[in-house]
């Protein structure tokens, strides 16, 4: 392009508007089982997960009123997750059928038979259906009311 003085000038090519937005704000896809606290107390979170072989539970995660916690971060393997939480007065928030063992602390316990032989307690769990999806999020809410 030529300047009124006689100069050529060389227009920086234009991208799209759309295009630029799109590339700062895109991010990889999450994928992630989340469970995120609709009530207003503090809750414990515990998980199972198939390891093959055996069972696999482990816990703790704390979700505090409003937020969310993460124990399983990465593509979700199978189609079912286990999910067992109760708030700070002890009190379940999910109801399920599958016995699994869990403990009062950290912990990561493989196998779903004598807890109480392994010095861990069985709770029951809830199974959550993923419908295979490789992302979760499942919303907890006060049971009593």
């Amino acid at each position: 392009m030529k300047a009124s003085d006689g100069r050529t000038h060389r227009r920086a090519p234009r991208l799209p508007l759309a295009f630029i937005v799109l590339a700062f704000f895109s991010s990889p896809a999450r994928a992630d089982f989340r469970v995120c606290n609709k009530t207003h107390a503090l809750i414990n979170i515990a998980v199972g997960t198939d390891a093959g072989e055996a069972f696999k539970t482990e816990g703790w995660w704390v979700a505090t009123p409003g937020s969310c916690a993460t124990p399983v971060r990465g593509p979700l393997k199978s189609r079912f997750i286990y999910l067992y939480a109760t708030d700070i007065d002890g009190v379940d928030l999910v109801t399920g059928t599958a016995t699994m063992c869990i403990d009062r602390g950290k912990f990561v316990a493989y196998g779903a038979e004598n807890c109480w032989r392994r010095g861990l307690q069985a709770v029951t769990f809830a199974e959550i259906d993923t419908l295979d999806s490789g992302d979760w999020t499942t919303f907890l809410t006060d049971p009593r009311k």
